[in-house]
């Protein structure tokens, strides 16, 4: 004779449950690795956003001494206007310093992944005293992928990240600059 109630699962109810939960688990897993992506993202264009700000000050900084006989031959808006320049010739990390092997300055770690550059241009007319600047600050969209980054953070460079944008995350910052008379 055969029993009818019964005193645990069968095997394909057990199998449904481990499929259910599996595809439950992974698409937890999904969310959360974009999640960390996001969060990385953020930090990285936060960064980007302070090392902007600290180029647009040491520009306003030195903008008050480019009438001035002060001014050294090598000064940031000592060169030609209209064109792109560097503000840091070698990767810089989320604090802006470059990577010092065996020094204290720097991240130790693959943090080098920033470079500054800047654009000026002197203004006339009723804004004869002031320069419009742009600071630019560019990474690499691949945090483990920085080739190309040292050559991009030079003078020479500070167009050729253009040649391929799929590979660069970018940010720009605008500034109007008034200098001292």
């Amino acid at each position: 004779m055969r029993r009818t109630d019964p005193k645990g699962f069968s095997l394909i109810e057990v199998l449904v449950a481990v499929l259910v939960s599996s595809i439950g688990f992974a698409a937890i897993f999904a969310l959360q690795v974009r999640t960390m992506q996001g969060n990385i993202s953020s930090r990285e264009q936060s960064a980007a956003m302070v090392l902007a700000e600290s180029g647009l000050e040491t520009l306003r900084a030195e903008s008050y001494r480019w009438r001035t006989a002060e001014l050294p031959d090598d000064g940031l808006l000592n060169v030609d206007p209209s064109q792109w320049h560097t503000l840091t010739p070698s990767p810089v990390d989320h604090s802006g310093l470059p990577l010092a092997f065996g020094a204290a300055a720097g991240s130790n770690l693959s943090r080098q992944r920033f470079c500054m550059h800047y654009w000026f241009q002197e203004l006339t007319g009723a804004y004869e005293q002031m320069l419009n600047v742009r600071v630019r600050v560019i990474w690499p969209r691949n945090p483990a992928d920085t080739t190309g980054l040292a050559g991009a953070c030079r003078e020479a460079g500070a167009l050729a990240f253009a040649e391929n944008p799929a590979l660069w995350n970018t940010l720009t910052l605008p500034g109007v600059l008034r200098m001292r008379e």
